[in-house]
């Protein structure tokens, strides 16, 4: 979970990124991608800098935590299973030939002062999820998410912070290649699914609105046919 200081902290660097330790992997519009390797380790661990203008912080919240809505959206997720004690189970398709991943977390929310919200999941061990044949359980697994609204309220801002070892001998290149397409895929999916949430709410506003105001008693409505 957040500290009061780490969200001060993430919230500074959406206005002063501290990245003199990281370098830049790519970028996509509005946001920046960082990488730096992890100490003792061949692996990578990454930031994400950025902003959607034009997308509440509410339905980004909603889209990224419901994950029956994510299903619909996110290409590389297979299934998902809730758990006792906010914990998850989640099953993500990997590229031929490698298997799939699970992955068992604690999943967590918090809302601080601002309308700012913080998500936090991390690898947990649970005896009711046994590892599967045929699929590798990531058992290093952390995803730190930070949404803060912009100050005139359409959009938010993230700060993103994720690693995982995905195990296997699994080549640098095709680790490379899925972070740099995936993580652009990954943002611009996940925009679409709250602004299909933010269309969706709405529509239903303005359905609402049109049967307050019925027509007219002794009216006649001339129909077509």
């Amino acid at each position: 979970m957040f500290t009061e200081d780490q969200v001060n902290a993430a919230l500074l660097e959406l206005d002063i990124p501290d990245i003199a330790t990281w370098e830049l992997f790519t970028e996509v519009t509005n946001f920046k991608v960082y990488r730096r390797a992890v100490a003792n380790s061949a692996l990578k661990e990454y930031k994400v800098l950025g902003t959607y203008p034009d997308l509440p912080a509410r339905y980004l919240l909603r889209a990224y935590t419901d994950l029956d809505l994510r299903k619909t959206w996110d290409k590389n997720m297979a299934s998902w299973q809730k758990l006792d004690d906010n914990r998850l189970h989640f099953t993500s398709k990997f590229p031929w030939p490698l298997s799939p991943r699970d992955y068992v977390y604690e999943l967590q929310v918090q809302e601080f002062p601002g309308g700012v919200f913080c998500i936090n999941g991390k690898s947990v061990e649970d005896e009711g999820m046994p590892e599967k044949t045929g699929t590798v359980r990531v058992d290093e697994y952390r995803q730190d998410v930070l949404i803060q609204p912009t100050k005139d309220g359409k959009g938010c801002n993230i700060w993103f912070g994720y690693f995982d070892n995905p195990k296997g001998n699994i080549p640098t290149s095709i680790i490379n290649w899925a972070a740099k397409s995936g993580v652009p895929a990954f943002l611009n999916a996940l925009k679409e699914a709250g602004c299909g949430l933010m269309k969706k709410d709405a529509e239903q506003r303005g359905n609402e609105k049109a049967r307050s105001f019925p027509a007219p008693t002794g009216s006649t409505v001339a129909v077509d046919c």
